[in-house]
């Protein structure tokens, strides 16, 4: 064999075909010299090449089958898509085996990113040319013709070689019955703009031949390759297929592969079955997204012969425990891989963050960050086979949960790692500058930042947020919305502030204000007659413009400033100043006069109050008297009686 290297190198201009390659045209010689062999079905160089497990993506691959193999489809295009790890190139692989058993095989090419010829889609229609003169000898001659007229073919654009190798050919070669030309990949071809190039090739060719082609091209749904597709280019010209998940399929390759290692593994004869128990099965076949490339991962370290598979699967189980790292390898270069060549990491890896951590739709991420609309959807562009990026209403979210796991583990994903306390400690540092901000609405921002900032733990660092904390703008706080949804974790800042021995007084105090103003909120008299609390009840004049306020005009503690002309200070400062103090058992308010003992006083407030809070209402809509309206709340101390109830709930807070 390095006789003949040697031998062909030194005859570059005249070739001398040995004598077994006495049956092969000379054309086709000198193209197998020049073409990516290892791009083929059924390659040495990339053995095992991935296939789908038995049983499963069934009603796919027959789907796919049928297609290629229709004598008059509506298009002789065909993109599958789907996310990194989803089992394109198992699915391509299959097909390729079936076509070639039915003898329908035109020709395959499986990209590969990086690698010298694999990777080149500048021998991707000179490879597929030499395959389908390979494979029908109706195209042998024709092809081998090209190549003996013009030996420097294979260095000419993309274009001029599908039309003088493949479409030249095809076209004059007589009748034939459909052929599968396969593409997988063409999302690791050398560069966006050769990937475009080869799908506006493919269109323009498009057209019938003489012999059928069936282009199927597979990829992830990079935006540039979506793009293309949905331009009006090739509108109405090709059929999209998405690799969905598939979760029964997981579970049936899971079920399968586990019990080959209980019985091929001696040391698992003692194991009893199921193993594993159909909980922990369960569990990672949740983990695996319903892709395959979890689920082929996990299974490859768990059957590792120099070990025991029940302490291979505890380590699965466990990803923080030692040696998780090597249980996710595979998954970990896939993710590592895409990552490093996303451009602007400056940027892509805070809105990674945000991401994890917040689940905040992609329009909030503009806001939050302060980029121009649209900004974020741009630097995730190259992230979309790990990432779902929808319109800016929608949420985003990520094709697999190990991508989570692997984004939150520093020793997987190194830089790339969100869960760092430098990392969370800068992103709560912009979250509350943006809340300090005017009020933008970005539904439950409060209550998921407050939840993430008690779980930073104490450290130095962590004190230059308390200003931040002090400075985030009321409106957050008591707009109803996140008033409801946040209230209830006003207690939990209040505690991990008093954890910190550097926590200002004053931000405790703040925070403890916003905690009892929640209370406020949700108290409701139900049951005052416990024997062993005895209620002082006070008169307030402050109380009860607001108690009028929400009782009887029934609007809500959000209105207060705007319907009593309050600023948020005023308003915390007036409520918080009716907190009750405990004297001996007694729940008492530092006010002078009891409510009950003065109805006249407080008549004579309410009247005024509620001719203050309706200043503007206009008396012939509706005929609103206050005096008449007050004459009648009051008539058997009826309203007295309630203000007072309200009055000792309060106390009770």
């Amino acid at each position: 064999m390095n006789n003949m290297q040697e031998g062909e190198r030194g005859t570059s201009h005249t070739f001398r075909p040995l004598p077994w390659h006495r049956s092969i045209p000379t054309g086709i010689y000198m193209l197998h010299r020049m073409v990516a062999l290892a791009a083929m079905y059924d390659s040495a160089e990339s053995f095992p090449q991935p296939r789908c497990h038995p049983e499963t993506r069934t009603k796919m691959l027959d789907d796919l089958r049928k297609w290629a193999l229709e004598s008059h489809p509506k298009t002789s295009i065909l993109w599958l898509y789907g996310p990194a790890g989803a089992g394109k190139s198992a699915i391509m692989q299959t097909l390729a085996g079936q076509f070639r058993d039915a003898g329908r095989l035109g020709g395959c090419f499986f990209f590969k990113r990086g690698h010298p010829t694999r990777g080149n889609g500048r021998s991707l229609f000179a490879t597929i040319a030499y395959q389908l003169a390979l494979n029908i000898p109706l195209l042998r001659r024709p092809i081998s013709q090209v190549v003996e007229d013009n030996p420097s073919i294979v260095a000419l654009s993309i274009e001029t070689q599908m039309q003088k190798l493949v479409s030249g050919p095809c076209s004059q070669g007589g009748n034939c019955e459909p052929l599968a030309i396969i593409i997988d990949g063409l999302d690791e071809c050398e560069g966006p703009d050769v990937q475009g190039q080869i799908l506006h090739v493919i269109r323009n060719s498009s057209s019938k031949h003489s012999i059928p082609l069936r282009f199927m091209v597979a990829s992830r749904p990079e935006a540039h390759i979506r793009d293309t597709f949905n331009s009006p280019f090739y509108s109405g010209h090709y059929r999209s297929v998405n690799v969905e998940q598939s979760f029964t399929d997981v579970h049936k390759y899971l079920c399968n592969e586990f019990s080959r290692i209980h019985h091929e593994h001696g040391t698992m004869a003692k194991i009893p079955l199921p193993w594993p128990t159909p909980d922990v099965l369960q569990n990672l076949v949740n983990k695996s997204s319903g892709h395959f490339i979890y689920a082929s991962t996990i299974i490859k370290f768990i059957d590792d012969r120099n070990y025991r598979p029940t302490q291979r699967l505890a380590v699965v189980q466990n990803p923080e425990s030692s040696g998780s790292e090597s249980a996710f390898d595979t998954l970990d270069q896939l993710y590592m891989t895409i990552l490093s060549s996303a451009p602007r990491q400056s940027q892509l890896i805070p809105i990674l963050c945000i991401i994890i951590h917040f689940n905040v739709a992609v329009g909030d991420i503009d806001k939050l960050f302060e980029l121009t609309e649209g900004e974020t959807q741009l630097i995730l562009r190259s992230l979309h086979s790990l990432l779902d990026v929808p319109s800016k209403g929608m949420r985003i979210s990520s094709h697999h949960a190990s991508f989570i796991d692997f984004l939150s583990n520093p020793d997987r994903s190194g830089n790339f790692c969100v869960n760092t306390l430098d990392r969370r400690i800068s992103l709560a540092r912009t979250l509350l500058q943006f809340c300090a901000g005017p009020y933008t609405g970005i539904w439950r921002l409060l209550s998921r930042l407050i939840r993430f900032i008690v779980s930073l733990p104490p450290s130095d660092t962590v004190t230059e947020l308390f200003p931040l904390i002090e400075s985030i703008n009321p409106d957050y706080i008591f707009d109803p919305k996140e008033f409801q949804s946040a209230g209830p974790y006003f207690g939990s800042i209040v505690a991990w502030f008093k954890n910190m021995p550097s926590a200002p007084a004053v931000v405790i105090q703040l925070w403890e204000d916003y905690a009892f103003i929640f209370s406020l909120q949700k108290m409701y008299p139900h049951n005052l007659s416990d024997p062993s609390v005895k209620h002082t009840v006070l008169f307030s004049p402050e109380l009860l413009q607001v108690l009028l306020s929400m009782k009887l005009l029934g609007h809500q503690l959000w209105k207060l400033p705007t319907k009593l002309d309050l600023t948020w200070t005023e308003l915390r400062t007036t409520l918080c100043s009716l907190r009750p103090n405990i004297v001996e058992g007694e729940h008492v308010l530092p006010i002078q006069r009891p409510l009950a003992a003065c109805p006249l006083a407080a008549r004579d407030l309410a009247l005024q109050l509620i001719r203050k809070m309706v200043k503007n209402y206009d008396a012939t809509d509706g005929g609103f008297n206050p005096s008449a309206c007050c004459d009648a709340v009051f008539r058997s101390h009826r309203f007295i009686d309630n203000l007072e109830e309200a009055y000792i709930a309060l106390q009770l807070v």
